[in-house]
């Protein structure tokens, strides 16, 4: 997750006037705020304590003597990281001459943010799958009608994929308005709660019906597809709908990262100021008790990340297949023929060469190879089954080959995804 707020904590530090700096003292002062801050406002209290500690004693110990701004931060965010095991923990050193926004100048950074609004790709996949990769969970309020125009376009899929593979987080207000699309708009489902420290309250986070409910699915199969990378409030909507039995996580165990964080800066005799980024809070979910805080989400099926949306589609496509949905064979179908077509020799392929009344096949260098008659140019042809093909390139379409009681070839039977199908019956030996 992203802070949840964006206000600035400045430190108290005075400007002294460089001249009488000492840089080593500069430090001192930097480190102590931090500590400081870090005690009372760690998301926990008795840990916060521990890191606060932890960089008191490597200041007195002289382990922040003679470092750059640079390396001072990256050493702090070292520090904190290597006791807390929180990768929401960071220290940037900002660069010289910044200073923070003023509050008007703040609104303008947090203005709404620009189409598509993390909606990387929306797309209709072989075999009737929706597909969407998200790249970013914006805020709900600017991305509403991005969200409705994406669930508009796979409205009547057999199954809906959402790819968080590249996606680092975002708004968990965002992840409610995604999420209640998924399940009944008349029935709310509390999907996870954030408490935080510094106000000591807990925010609960439903699905509602605050869209368009004629696009819900609640009934339409999901997947998730994650990666490593995947963090943050794309690893909540993950973990949300993975508790819910809502959809069948697929790929890498996700970062591991459920604490929203604050931004506090604080500032040097010089001038050099530095940003702690703090987790202040922590996800709750209403049916764990717990989060994914360091050990990330574990996929349902597991495979590596570049492998998820294959992975997804086979399983999903099976599924379909298994309830007796005819679309679902030729997704099947232009999948096997991608990632396992059938091996035959060349003796195998040479039986079903020939002329077939409006269509020829012929064997050439072991590719089997066909056109209908008239046109200039061959396709190759991929086994995906006993006597099933397809054409390279071509998806919806797959060619069956039928036997007499002899075992004889005799025809070709081409079966189209509209649901109408041809014959072509061999002519000669």
């Amino acid at each position: 997750m992203t802070a949840t707020t964006c206000t600035l904590v400045l430190s108290t530090l005075a400007l002294l006037a460089s001249s009488a700096s000492n840089p080593d003292e500069s430090i001192e002062t930097v480190v102590q705020e931090m500590a400081e801050a870090i005690k009372n406002n760690y998301v926990y209290p008795e840990l916060g304590a521990q890191a606060s500690q932890l960089l008191l004693t490597n200041l007195q110990e002289g382990d922040y003597d003679d470092l750059d701004a640079q390396e001072l931060s990256k050493r702090l965010g070292g520090d904190l990281l290597a006791l807390t095991n929180d990768r929401h923990f960071g220290v940037r050193a900002m660069p010289k001459f910044w200073t923070p926004p003023s509050e008007d100048e703040e609104t303008q950074v947090m203005a709404p943010p620009s189409p598509p609004h993390g909606f990387m790709g929306v797309q209709r996949l072989d075999g009737n799958i929706g597909y969407i990769q998200l790249d970013g969970f914006m805020d709900a309020s600017a991305i509403e009608q991005s969200v409705e125009a994406a669930m508009r376009l796979v409205q009547g899929s057999d199954a809906l994929i959402f790819d968080l593979r590249t996606n680092g987080g975002g708004h968990p207000d965002a992840v409610a308005l995604i999420s209640s699309y998924l399940f009944d708009p008349e029935t709310p489902v509390h999907l996870n709660s954030l408490y935080s420290r510094p106000d000591d309250q807990t925010t609960e986070y439903w699905t509602h019906a605050n869209f368009d409910t004629d696009l819900a699915m609640p009934d339409m199969p999901a997947y998730v597809l994650t990666s490593s990378y995947t963090f943050s409030a794309a690893e909540e909507f993950t973990y949300n709908l993975k508790n819910l039995d809502r959809a069948t996580i697929v790929g890498e165990t996700t970062g591991g990262g459920a604490h929203p964080v604050d931004p506090f800066v604080f500032h040097d005799d010089l001038g050099q100021h530095y940003m702690l980024i703090l987790p202040t809070a922590k996800a709750v979910s209403p049916i764990t008790g717990t989060n994914w805080e360091g050990v990330g989400v574990k996929p349902d099926l597991e495979c590596s990340s570049d492998d998820a949306l294959d992975t997804a589609m086979m399983d999903a496509l099976r599924r379909e297949m298994d309830r007796g949905n005819e679309q679902a064979r030729f997704g099947l179908a232009a999948l096997t023929a991608r990632l396992d077509p059938l091996p035959l020799s060349s003796e195998e392929l040479a039986q079903y060469a020939g002329d077939y009344s409006d269509r020829e096949i012929k064997l050439e260098d072991g590719q089997l190879l066909y056109r209908r008659k008239g046109n200039p140019d061959y396709r190759p042809l991929i086994a995906i089954g006993e006597d099933e093909f397809v054409i390279e390139g071509l998806s919806g379409f797959i060619m069956q080959f039928e036997r007499d009681g002899l075992g004889q070839i005799e025809r070709i039977v081409g079966l189209y995804v509209q649901g109408h199908s041809d014959n072509s019956m061999r002519v000669g030996g």
